[in-house]
């Protein structure tokens, strides 16, 4: 099985686009759902995240985190190695399955945390500064905490640079699914040797 990453800036489409692999037909895991999974009730980051913050609620979180780097690096200390264990673990059982198919995983800060040697490719997302913020502001979110969380994350333009292909979402919805199904099809063609 062919395991990719998928990736992108904030409110850049990644879950529309992974959606649309999904109708192709490739298998989708997240590294978002995974976040939540390790908040579960009995889980030990929970207790830790709820020791150092007092909440695990995912929007007083990014009150507490976004424009205080110090607490975001707190945060992500005690998130990321849960994380990463759910992630090796989906990943190491789609090395061992020999079936022809491509397990998509989408890692919003991919290459923030070093992890694109995980997949055999990447595939970026993207959408314009200003399509992010707007697509922030209908979410709730302030223009000072749009340009919070649009500021903490690398550049989209350097995650663009660093992946095998990119999905523009600044298209209509047609024209981003013929891109994801030619993607899709270039993938599952490629010859690249699994890691």
């Amino acid at each position: 099985m062919h395991i990719w990453a998928i990736t992108g800036g904030i409110a850049c489409g990644k879950s529309t686009v992974s959606k649309l692999f999904a109708e192709c037909g490739a298998k989708i895991a997240s590294a978002d759902e995974d976040a939540r999974a390790v908040l579960a009730v009995g889980e030990t980051t929970r207790v830790a995240v709820l020791e150092a913050f007092g909440t695990i609620d995912r929007t007083e979180l990014a009150a507490k985190i976004f424009g205080d780097t110090e607490a975001r690096k707190r945060l992500n200390g005690i998130m990321h190695p849960a994380i990463r264990q759910r992630m090796r673990t989906v990943i190491d059982a789609a090395q061992s399955d020999s079936t022809v198919g491509l397990l998509l995983y989408e890692v919003p800060l991919l290459f923030e945390g070093g992890l694109e040697t995980w997949f055999q490719g990447v595939v970026a997302v993207a959408a314009s500064p200003q399509t992010q913020l707007t697509r922030l502001k209908e979410r709730g979110l302030s223009d000072d905490a749009a340009q919070q969380r649009l500021a903490s994350q690398l550049d989209p333009k350097e995650k663009v640079r660093r992946a095998d292909f990119v999905v523009h979402t600044d298209t209509t919805l047609a024209e981003t699914k013929e891109s994801v199904q030619a993607i899709y099809q270039a993938i599952l063609q490629s010859v690249k040797t699994p890691i």
